[in-house]
């Protein structure tokens, strides 16, 4: 099985909802060049750090000894789900100090994991496949947990069809079931129901059906009030989260793309299209409105209290141009700018106060000071 990278999966959606679209303009800046650790030598070339933007500086925190698409950070610590990629799709869940250092494992997944999230106690990851429930070696999805402190790995919930996203907050852990009753849905218009947006309740031992889905739900946040995800064929939904099956459910947006990363912030709701697009929605429903329009593939958001911060890979790029970029726009909107470029593809990427913190296929794990 090859690892299924949800931010570069491609789907054909349906008919749009008519968008105000406010186009910023983009521009990259020229930089200045960071190797393995800190460099703000204009001009020169180091390895697969990449080259950051002048006033800005990289360093390399840990070599994770494989890819990782998914990771979170607290105050101290980045976790990541590290994927062994020569032929065995197993997964390990690692911590990595903020201030750099050798990766401490805290657990392992014989399949391959797909989403990680992070509460003060635990780390959680889904893996789509789960172990072999029988004899055929048919498989179902798990939703995993870890204690941050160390211990023993536990199952969350089993039998949860293709889990791809989880999140956690005080009031329970959220995750996304891409494959229920109807199988995986690849060309819209799909089936009544092929997904749904679960919860298990903190405290309790049974999950909850918050809303079923009628195309594969893509991704997922949370704030305080709600559960948000995207969808397959171009939706950008919300439920409460006391809700279950049969209660409200709002669609925010309806895209002519699939949904590949979602955040919320603040009042509004940031997603990239599968498209290139990135746009931004009101939590309370309203226009949605173009931050960004047509770049190149992107593979994660992230946002602060002030910008929005995206990964892009060009396909189509030169050999000797990077095809990749760290980027950032002010919430309101405005001019983009590039903070950092490389030929070491970025797969995920995660903000502090001061610094911006991104895994590469190469399995590094950096830092971008300041943001």
């Amino acid at each position: 099985m090859l690892p299924l990278r949800l931010p570069l999966r491609t789907w054909f959606a349906a008919p749009f909802l008519a968008l105000v679209v406010a186009l910023a303009a983009s521009a990259a800046c020229g930089g200045s060049n960071a190797g393995s650790s800190a460099n703000t030598d204009a001009g020169t070339s180091s390895g697969d750090s990449g080259k950051a933007n002048v006033g800005h500086t990289v360093t390399l925190l840990a070599s994770l000894g494989s890819s990782s698409y998914s990771f979170q950070i607290d105050s101290t610590s980045a976790y990541a789900l590290v994927t062994d990629t020569s032929g065995n799709d197993s997964t390990t869940v690692v911590e990595v100090p903020l201030s750099g250092g050798t990766p401490v494992t805290l657990a392992t997944d014989l399949q391959y994991a797909e989403a990680l999230a992070v509460s003060s106690t635990a780390v959680y990851w889904v893996d789509p496949s789960g172990p072999p429930t029988d004899a055929s070696a048919s498989f179902d999805g798990l939703v995993m947990s870890v204690p941050i402190a160390g211990g023993s790995s536990q199952t969350v919930a089993s039998d949860q069809g293709f889990p791809e996203g989880v999140a956690v907050d005080a009031s329970g852990v959220y995750w996304i079931d891409a494959n229920t009753t109807a199988g995986p849905c690849m060309l819209p218009p799909c089936a009544a129901a092929v997904g749904a947006v679960m919860m298990l309740p903190a405290g309790a031992t049974t999950p909850v059906v918050l809303a079923n889905v009628p195309a594969q739900p893509s991704t997922i946040a949370l704030d305080g009030d709600n559960v948000y995800w995207g969808t397959s064929d171009g939706r950008v939904m919300k439920a409460a989260k006391e809700a279950t099956d049969g209660g409200t459910v709002t669609t925010l947006a309806y895209y002519e793309a699939s949904v590949q990363s979602l955040v919320v912030g603040g009042s509004y709701v940031y997603w990239a299209t599968g498209t290139g697009d990135i746009m931004k929605t009101p939590v309370a429903g309203g226009t949605s409105t173009a931050l960004v329009v047509g770049t190149d593939g992107i593979r994660a958001l992230t946002v602060d209290a002030t910008s929005l911060y995206w990964i892009t890979y060009d396909d189509d790029s030169p050999t000797s141009e990077p095809p990749s970029s760290l980027n950032e726009i002010p919430l309101g909107g405005g001019a983009a700018t590039t903070l950092w470029t490389g030929f070491d593809t970025p797969d995920a990427l995660e903000v502090d106060d001061t610094n911006v913190y991104f895994t590469t296929d190469s399995g590094s794990l950096f830092k971008l000071t300041p943001k």
